[in-house]
């Protein structure tokens, strides 16, 4: 069993049409360097959202500018390890 750690960071919304989701993948992605692996993490948008109760609105789009608090965040992996065709 291995644990990787995502660090906190704050992030400004910068493109248009930007979902909370979207902005959690895309720090992940950062992060991880591999998109099947950071969209497979599973609670890091929920504990976003725990730590930004003011973007829990009915509008899903945040406004331009908007800063995003992303927490700390602990991915535990089994060690299972991923068989691919091709290489990223």
């Amino acid at each position: 069993m291995t644990a990787s750690i995502i660090p906190a960071a704050k992030l400004q919304v910068n493109v248009e049409d930007a979902t909370l989701d979207h902005v959690c993948y895309q720090h992940l992605l950062n992060i991880l360097r591999d998109r099947l692996v950071a969209g497979a993490v599973e609670g890091y948008v929920e504990a976003t959202l725990a730590a930004n109760p003011d973007l829990a609105r009915p509008n899903v789009l945040l406004p331009l500018g908007t800063v995003v608090a992303l927490p700390e965040f602990v991915i535990v992996s089994t060690g299972a390890t991923v068989a691919r065709l091709w290489d990223e």
